[in-house]
């Protein structure tokens, strides 16, 4: 005999259970969002569905969960349908089978179906559902879940009503998703707007986000952190449009009307609210962290086909290994920071690479860090569990599968028909950050600091800016690998060990280059930058003020860029004076220049060389000057150009850099570009922008920039979309 099992739906209202003809009970009641099905007194292996219905009796869509214990837990989507029936399915006889028992309980505090338990009724204010809380006064952490079904003129609210009556006008904080962007306003206390609205990041239909509200009534601030996957947008601390004491209610508003009224209330939700908690502790306001890796944890793994294993140490991946007896046989899958894996041999450090053609045998080659070609997606298999992790490898681009050769035990590209069955086998004992994990001490740091350590260890990062940023002995991976080398040594005691692993964390000497960042470029032609050429005008000879006052004869120039297609972009006015070495880096400007792409450049209209012992570059305002008494190449000259347009844009972006968004950049950034950097705020902005360009051209520095410094990384892209038409968003140039 089966057990009998319980099933409990988080729903927020009572229904009745009703029986089929199949002597299968389920639960029959209305929908309207999100609910979550809790199953236990199963057997392993049982697969339980929960069906939503249409009022026809036609099946909408089945969410589905595997137990492999006595419980399992999941989601369901009810929306479009009428009702939803839940039951345990035989994946052998394909019916319905067992005994079911099902309670269905209100859920209390957390409402789902956004709040049903005060819908509003169909009237002409536009609030569709509201919750009451307690009171809150001074700092107040609001989260909850947000599922956006419908694209339309909506808002979360927050203020003091008690009767869920808020409108644009009377709530303190708010955030809209008016179309096609989650969005915030600055306000004015009054009831008005102080500025335009800033879009945080974009809607997408179906995908949940974690929308925190993070505020003080004190000072009537709050900020608006949406989490979604592995990304995690923070708006800039903004200003109450309706200042008030305290705040008791939270509601879901609705413009567009695309929503159905059945019994006076709406019950189609353009989007659904669940799971909401109010923090007033402070200790308890945190994130939690954004785990960069799925689930591999630092280990290396063998990789297993048809019983053998994988080596990847000759040029090509064979399976022929009975056992792993040597380091060829061993990967360390890396997260490539968009949503693929790369897999790494220990012993060669080649990696899985695609062929040209299908058909042709898999490589294994040196790291590829400009395409994605040693990009794979990791697809569960049928076979999959957690004591069993085995795959599908699909190429990202391609979307071929890591396959079996034709004649030979050569892995190869083939088409989903021919794909292999790949399981990792975890080899223990292998990784330090595996070996270090299971150390008391480092169990003992808090969620974000291991978070920080193990995204540069486990991801691109690691790879790009952790182990080849600057000077080899001050990269992080190196530093990273001599403390853990110290802690596992058996010579410290616990509280020794915390304390290393704390002045790694917070070393001062936490940069990626020693003295200043440097522009390495992984190609000459950056995107937005490629056809550009310049032509100078007549000169004009003169005095000129070169520096502060420093009247030196030199030529003027007109000096006009344009794009690939002939259109006019800027004029620059360049003085020059009259020596060899500023006549040669006059002319190693002019072809740095127009490899900086223009949006990056726009404000700059003056620039001024001369020969000159200072050696140093400065900027600000719309001019840069360059004092030099050697001849530069066009490599350092493009770098620091870029330095001092960092500063230009610093200025014109209302002095971005001492703002509190990129402070707090800094303060929660595990790492520093530079130890110039590291001077102030503003020298670390122009430090960062010459890390974005050497990244730039390269997909895959870009993510590892935007791993081992996601707060700077976001500050800089909510600078692009403010003040530069959302240019240089890497997501835009690569992954279309």
């Amino acid at each position: 005999m089966r057990k009998v099992l319980s099933i409990i739906v988080i729903i927020s209202l009572i229904f009745a259970v009703n029986v089929n003809a199949a002597e299968i009970v389920y639960s029959e009641y209305k929908t309207g969002g999100t609910i979550t099905a809790s199953v236990s007194g199963i057997e392993e292996g049982d697969k339980v569905i929960a069906g939503v219905f249409n009022e026809n009796d036609e099946l909408v869509r089945a969410s589905s969960a595997v137990s492999e214990g006595e419980s399992v837990q999941f989601d369901v989507n009810t929306q479009g349908g009428s009702f939803v029936r839940t039951f345990v399915w035989d994946e052998k006889s394909l019916e319905p089978t067992g005994e079911v028992s099902l309670e269905i309980t209100a859920d209390g505090i957390q409402d789902d179906a956004i709040f049903s338990d005060n819908q509003q009724p169909n009237r002409s204010d536009t609030v569709v559902g509201y919750k009451t809380f307690d009171t809150v006064a001074g700092e107040y952490m609001i989260k909850l879940y947000v599922t956006v079904w419908k694209k339309g003129d909506n808002a979360i609210m927050l203020g003091g009503s008690s009767n869920g009556v808020l409108s644009y006008g009377t709530s303190s904080a708010i955030l809209l998703f008016n179309g096609d962007n989650f969005s915030v306003r600055d306000g004015n206390g009054d009831g008005s707007y102080a500025s335009s609205a800033v879009n945080l990041c974009s809607v997408e239909i179906g995908k949940t986000y974690e929308v925190v509200f993070w505020g003080n009534t004190n000072d009537d601030t709050y900020k608006v952190i949406i989490t979604q996957g592995k990304n995690r947008y923070t708006s800039e601390t903004i200003h109450s449009r309706t200042n008030t004491e305290s705040i008791d209610t939270i509601a879901l508003i609705s413009n567009g009307k695309n929503t159905t009224v059945i019994n006076d209330c709406y019950s189609d939700f353009a989007f659904l609210g669940k799971n909401l908690e109010v923090i007033t502790d402070s200790e308890d306001m945190v994130l939690e962290p954004i785990h960069v890796y799925d689930g591999f944890e630092g280990l290396y793994y063998g990789m297993m086909v048809d019983g053998k294993y994988v080596r990847g140490n000759n040029g090509k991946l064979t399976y022929d290994y009975a056992s792993v007896s040597d380091t060829s046989a061993m990967f360390l899958p890396r997260d490539m920071g968009d949503g693929s894996h790369a897999f790494m041999c220990r012993s060669s450090n080649n990696r899985m690479t695609v062929p040209a053609n299908k058909y042709e045998n898999i490589a294994s080659s040196a790291y590829a860090t400009n395409d994605n070609s040693q990009h794979w997606l990791m697809e569960k298999s049928e076979n999959w569990s957690k004591n069993n992790l085995s795959y599908y490898l699909k190429h990202i681009d391609s979307e071929n599968y890591v396959g079996y050769g034709i004649s030979t035990n050569n892995l190869t590209l083939r088409g989903e028909g021919y794909k292999a069955e790949v399981t990792f086998v975890p080899l223990y004992n292998e990784s330090p950050l595996y070996l270090v994990s299971q150390t008391s001490a480092y169990n003992s740091l808090t969620d974000r600091q291991r978070f920080m350590i193990e995204s540069v260890y486990e991801s691109v990062a690691g790879d790009i800016f952790g182990r080849y940023g600057g000077y080899t002995e001050w990269t992080p991976r190196i530093r990273m690998d001599n403390m853990f080398n110290e802690v596992l040594s058996g010579n410290l005691s616990e509280s020794e060990q915390i304390t290393k692993f704390n002045e790694f964390l917070n070393d001062t000497n936490g940069f990626i280059y020693s003295n200043q960042a440097t522009y390495e470029a992984v190609s000459l032609e950056l995107p937005g930058s490629v056809g550009c050429y310049s032509e100078v005008g007549e000169g004009v000879e003169g005095t000129y003020d070169f520096w502060r006052g420093t009247m030196l004869n030199g030529v003027k120039y007109p000096v006009t860029i344009y794009d690939a297609e002939g259109n006019k972009e800027q004029t620059l006015t360049v003085y020059v004076q009259n020596n060899d070495i500023a006549k040669h880096n006059y002319s190693i400007f002019l072809q740095a220049i127009i490899q900086i792409p223009y949006e990056f450049r726009t404000h700059l209209k003056n620039v001024k060389i001369r020969q000159d012992g200072a050696n140093s570059f400065n900027g600000g305002g719309n001019d840069v000057y360059i004092r030099l008494n050697w001849k530069m190449d066009r490599g350092g000259m493009r770098s620091t150009l870029v330095h001092e347009l960092g500063h230009i844009l610093d200025q014109k972006s209302g002095n971005w850099a001492s703002g509190g968004g990129w402070s707090n950049a800094i303060a929660q950034d595990m790492f520093t570009p530079s130890t110039y950097g590291a001077t102030n705020n503003a020298e670390d902005f122009a430090e960062f922008c010459r890390m974005y360009f050497a990244a730039y051209s390269c997909r895959d520095r870009q993510r590892g920039l935007a791993i081992i410094m996601p707060e700077r990384y976001a500050s800089f892209g909510r600078l692009r979309k403010q003040n530069m038409a959302g240019w240089g968003l890497w997501e835009d140039e690569y992954t279309n």
